[in-house]
């Protein structure tokens, strides 16, 4: 799927595997969008698109990634809390409000 840079009006989507590759990568290495947009925008422009900009694929790709490492982080928090609630000693129906 593909994950955009502003929640109203993006101007750029990012595939959701490319987004798990950089944090990957960036867990190895320090966090270095700068360098990651200027090399990929200068591959990009070799195949014919260009952007704006100098900066715009920098600016556009740290804001998809800064949301998109939001969004993991409050859906593992969610999970987290819905497997905690399993583990409750008194898991039964009555007191879990399941019908």
């Amino acid at each position: 799927g593909l994950f955009p840079c502003a929640p109203l009006s993006p101007t750029l989507a990012v595939n959701m595997d490319v987004l798990e590759f950089a944090l990957e990568l960036f867990v190895r290495m320090g966090p270095n969008e700068q360098a990651w947009a200027a090399t990929m925008t200068k591959y990009l422009k070799a195949r014919g698109h260009e952007f704006a900009t100098a900066d715009s694929l920098r600016q556009q790709f740290a804001n998809a990634l800064s949301h998109y490492q939001v969004l993991v982080r409050l859906v593992n928090a969610e999970m987290a809390k819905i497997i905690d609630s399993f583990r409750d000693p008194c898991w039964c129906p009555q007191c879990h409000q399941i019908p």
